[in-house]
């Protein structure tokens, strides 16, 4: 719960990563400012050098450069262009995904880009706010094209998943897992859901969930 100049704010989040291989190469957090509570996640791209370190610039850039003075999907999609040209600049730095959500009492904004999803499931239907976002090329290669969301409010369960889970399962599976879930366990039965007999996982995956209270 959080409380604003007498304005009660009342989100509830969970969290879980876990690696499906030897390099845990997803990041995602969640943060407050202001009235807004603010959640990213990256995936850093596999295959590539420095897609941790690109996932971690990601991350840490949210943390330090979004504020309440952003105000609009389209000030987020200027960000990501700005954090996608830094990137291909610096060199060190590989590729990743990205999806950061704002959420305030009375709007939801975002942005995204790659594979990584934002989702909102509600008793009878699946809002998929990032359906429309442009796959490749990624952030970090200098060429990244964002897409914008908006909503009204949260009426249901936000997910934000990295693609560890979303594409080795389906919306239906996550659907059902959600609605007969405890909230603080319903992170971990998402995992369980793409997990193999073995224990091991296809791929690292990170999970944000957030639920008005």
């Amino acid at each position: 719960m959080f409380v604003c100049e007498g304005i009660e704010v009342t989100f509830e989040t969970s969290k879980q990563i876990q690696a499906g291989g030897s390099e845990l190469q997803d990041r995602a957090d969640f943060f407050w400012n202001g009235p807004n509570l603010i959640l990213v996640l990256a995936d850093g791209a596999g295959g590539l050098s420095g897609g941790a370190k690109a996932a971690e610039f990601v991350v840490e850039s949210v943390k330090k450069r979004i504020n309440s003075l952003v105000v609009s999907s389209e000030q987020l999609c200027a960000f990501l262009t700005t954090l996608d040209h830094e990137m291909s600049s610096n060199g060190t730095l590989g590729e990743t995904t990205c999806a950061i959500v704002i959420l305030s009492e009375g709007r939801i904004i975002g942005a995204s880009i790659g594979d990584s999803g934002a989702l909102i499931f509600s008793k009878d239907s699946v809002d998929d706010l990032t359906k429309g976002q442009i796959r490749k090329p990624l952030l970090g290669s200098g060429r990244a094209l964002s897409t914008g969301f908006n909503r009204s409010h949260l009426d249901g369960i936000l997910l934000i998943a990295s693609d560890g889970l979303l594409k080795y399962t389906s919306q239906e599976k996550i659907a059902a897992t959600i609605e007969t879930s405890n909230f603080n366990s319903a992170a971990n039965k998402l995992i369980d859901l793409v997990r193999y007999q073995s224990g091991t996982l296809p791929d690292d995956i990170s999970i944000l969930l957030v639920r008005k209270i």
